[in-house]
């Protein structure tokens, strides 16, 4: 990871090498800027971090995308295809790509960029997770080999860090020193982590944006996020809190778009552990939780009680004849007694010395510590007592790596690209459980692995129907990640700004933000 000093400096030298006039006759008497906020800042440009930022702001892009519908479409490659027996995907690049530099998107500068990620090894960067056995050119096609068949390789093209940039990005040691794309947008400006200006890229291969110059303002501060919204000063916020939607919206002079995104908040446990080591025990913790109470009281949203993992962003996971998930304290306690546990003099349940009792490490984000808070309580109606204990996820990714992990909350998203498998094989995949982190730690089950090399091998419809059956009745009846509430995003759009014209994906690939028209 580079220094925050580097990424200033980089970011400075940026500003001068990319800022230049812009032109273009269309929007030559148009001052207007569009002013947009998010709640995640730009930490650095190391592509496993946050390379997402430069993706969802329209400046780089990849060899696959995501329509706003959440379907795959083509970017920097305008096609693709795979041969007979599963092994040879063939990436078509499109003809006529120039990076923000001038330099031009050739299929040599794509094999390299795979190549690149090919060596990456973060948790982030799927692409590095594939078993591809080389990469070569041939004419205008990169052509990427697999050692074995997989059916997720375009949607894995998708994924942030896989964003494709010009050479001159790079510094000689191959860290990212600039973020040269060849999105509609191009980068004028960078202050720091909180702030970016934009202006459209009048040799973009594709349609031009709407609106010429963009700001962005990364605010990690809810409040402020919607002081911001209120005051006029925010033509859009990426990411409005949904507790503090109500009071946004009650000014009028916004509106208000809202998705179910792929997105979970929910509990995961040390599945080796003695009191989360078998489905019935992590199935009583379920019970115990009162999730449409939570999602009403905490997140303004009954309907994002969460009765399954996958959310209705995923329709073809989603299953919309389970019935909601209601707390049952009663079963939750039979099902720990036949676990084994019983009550201990102090009340909290043990089995052979070993108490119900564990520490939770809570983050400082009001609705985090809320959550914390209520599962405590709720747990404690079944005689589990949680400690709280005030940290961050530094802190809880140092307990998973020491093995004293046992309980915590996570937000995992399970869109990064379109097909949760994607997500699913980098926490459950056996190859992948050293590194595997927000998910179920130490959760190891052969028909898991099974149903997902099943999935990924799969050739015809029907047997991806089969393994996608499998694999949903696995995780949402094993619970190695149990589901609380899942997330809403909330864009809120200024009266400046024609709601018609922003797009509110629910896989949050991107702000579309050259699709947004003012309103006339």
């Amino acid at each position: 990871m580079i220094s925050r000093r580097t990424v200033l400096t980089a970011f400075l030298a940026l500003g001068i090498a990319a800022a230049a006039p812009w032109d273009h006759a269309t929007w030559a008497q148009d001052k207007r800027v569009l002013q947009i906020v998010s709640p995640r800042e730009i930490t650095s440009l190391d592509l496993g971090d946050t390379s997402y930022h430069f993706r969802r702001l329209r400046v780089a892009e990849t060899l696959v995308t995501i329509d706003p519908e959440g379907k795959l479409a083509p970017e920097l490659a305008e096609s693709w295809s795979v041969s007979d027996d599963g092994l040879a995907w063939i990436f078509v690049i499109r003809k006529g790509v120039r990076f923000h530099d001038g330099s031009e998107l050739t299929p040599e500068l794509v094999r390299n960029s795979i190549e690149l990620m090919r060596k990456a090894n973060t948790n982030s960067e799927m692409v590095s997770k594939l078993p591809i056995s080389g990469v070569r050119v041939d004419g205008q096609s990169v052509v990427v080999t697999l050692a074995r068949p997989n059916s997720l390789v375009a949607d894995f093209f998708t994924d942030g860090p896989a964003i494709i940039l010009a050479p001159s990005s790079f510094a000689a040691d191959g860290t990212v020193k600039q973020i040269i794309g060849t999105g509609p947008y191009r980068i004028t400006k960078v202050e720091s982590k909180t702030s970016v200006d934009l202006e459209a890229f009048p040799d973009y291969w594709g349609e031009q944006p709407h609106i010429a110059k963009v700001h962005f303002t990364g605010a990690t501060s809810p409040d402020t996020i919607a002081n911001m919204a209120e005051a006029g000063q925010a033509d859009l916020v990426l990411g409005l809190p949904q507790v503090l939607r109500d009071r946004v919206e009650a000014t009028g002079r916004v509106s208000v778009k809202q998705v179910q995104t792929a997105r979970i908040n929910g509990v995961f446990v040390n599945a080796e552990d003695v009191r989360f080591d078998s489905p019935a025990e992590r199935r009583a913790i379920s019970l115990a939780l009162d999730r449409k109470g939570i999602a009403t009281a905490l997140f303004k949203n009954p309907a994002a009680a969460a009765n399954q993992l996958f959310s209705s962003a995923f329709p073809d996971w989603y299953d919309p004849n389970l019935p909601p998930s209601e707390r049952n304290v009663e079963e939750a306690k039979r099902l720990l007694a036949e676990a084994g546990w019983v009550a201990g003099s102090d009340g909290i349940l043990e089995q052979n010395g070993t108490r119900f009792s564990f520490t939770m490490i809570v983050g400082k984000q009001p609705e985090v510590s809320s959550l914390a808070e209520a599962i405590q309580a709720q747990l404690a109606d079944v005689s589990i007592e949680v400690k709280l204990e005030n940290g961050n996820q530094g802190q809880v990714m140092e307990t998973i790596a020491k093995g004293s992990f046992v309980f915590g909350l996570t937000r995992r998203n399970y869109g990064a690209v379109p097909d949760p498998v994607a997500t699913l094989v980098l926490d459950y995949a056996e190859e992948n459980a050293a590194s595997s982190v927000w998910s179920g730690v130490n959760y190891h089950n052969p028909e898991m692995e099974s149903a997902l090399n099943t999935y990924l091998a799969a050739r015809t419809k029907d047997e991806v129907a089969a393994a996608r059956d499998k694999l949903r009745t696995l995780v949402n009846g094993d619970l190695p990640v149990i589901p609380v509430v899942w997330y809403d995003y909330n864009v809120s759009i200024s009266d400046r700004v024609d709601v018609n014209s922003v797009p509110v994906d629910a896989l949050e690939v991107s702000f579309w933000i050259d699709r947004v028209k003012w309103t006339e």
